[in-house]
């Protein structure tokens, strides 16, 4: 078997000979600080992110989600894994397209489907209703209606 890696290119030849330009250090610690960036912004605007929230089924499942370096990319938790991974159904073909979802059949119905790992849960947070009330707010008012 002949190493083709390791094959004189012919002068005439059309193949090009450069290599792919390395991973610059600068490059990487750019993005990592932009993603950070963009990631505090997001905390502190109050939003909830999923590394944030206990990841279970009861706690994520039927939640919206979007990614806070492109708001545009949103999807619904469609359940959690036991390895941890979570899957969501992408509302979009562009959310869907951005995430490298498969389609899948969901019943009667095709979904845009992709799963998020552990170290992904930082760059997605819930989207928040407008005039939804707190939680133990609710409560405590259904307790007081019980209990009189």
């Amino acid at each position: 078997m002949t190493d083709v890696a390791h094959e004189p290119v012919p002068p005439d030849s059309s193949a090009s000979t450069r290599l792919a330009a390395p991973n610059a250090p600068s490059s990487i610690a750019a993005f990592d600080a932009a993603r950070a960036e963009s990631i505090e912004t997001s905390r502190e605007a109050g939003n909830i992110h999923l590394d944030q929230i206990p990841w279970y089924v009861e706690t994520m499942r039927g939640r919206e989600i979007f990614y806070v370096h492109d708001p545009k990319v949103r999807g619904v938790i469609r359940t959690v894994g036991n390895n941890g991974s979570i899957y969501v159904d992408w509302v979009d073909a562009y959310s869907a397209e951005k995430e490298l979802a498969s389609s899948v059949q969901d019943g009667k119905r095709t979904v845009f489907r992709s799963s998020l790992g552990p170290c992904d849960y930082k760059d997605y947070a819930l989207i928040q209703p407008a005039n939804a009330p707190a939680i133990s707010t609710r409560r405590n008012e259904q307790e007081s209606a019980f209990y009189g």
